[in-house]
């Protein structure tokens, strides 16, 4: 006996919604687990000793790749407070200087991961002011 397509279809309709939803509700958690990839740049700031400045520097911001649920990273991308990095150089001295980027000072939300840096050092040469020298040769 040969079954009419629309008969096939409504049989056991309510078991075939239920299934359907179930999967539905599975693609749609898995799809959301998947982890994205984003980098963003994040500016240096660099605090330097009383009376001196920085007249050189390979680069002022980093670039930063990161990777987790789309949820976090969105948040990440939003968040004001991984715009920037500040790295205490203060008792470094002056001259050239090599700054390391450490990782555990760029803040990422739960579920962020930090894949890379780059560059992870930076290159900075530092120098007394030059008021500072104008003052030493006035002799003040």
């Amino acid at each position: 006996m040969k079954r009419r397509w629309s008969d096939a279809v409504t049989e056991n309709f309510s078991y075939k919604v239920v299934a359907l939803f179930i999967s539905l509700i599975l693609w749609l958690t898995i799809l959301g687990r998947r982890d994205f990839v984003l980098s963003r740049n994040i500016d240096v700031d660099l605090i330097l000793a009383p009376g001196t400045q920085v007249v050189a520097q390979t680069t002022d911001h980093i670039k930063v790749k990161v990777s987790g649920p789309r949820a976090a990273l969105k948040k990440f991308m939003e968040s004001t407070l991984s715009q920037s990095i500040t790295l205490d150089i203060s008792q470094r001295g002056e001259g050239v200087v090599y700054v390391d980027i450490p990782l555990n000072k760029i803040e990422v939300p739960l579920g962020v991961k930090i894949l890379g840096i780059r560059p992870n050092q930076i290159q900075v040469e530092v120098v007394r002011s030059k008021d500072k020298v104008d003052d030493k040769q006035k002799g003040h």
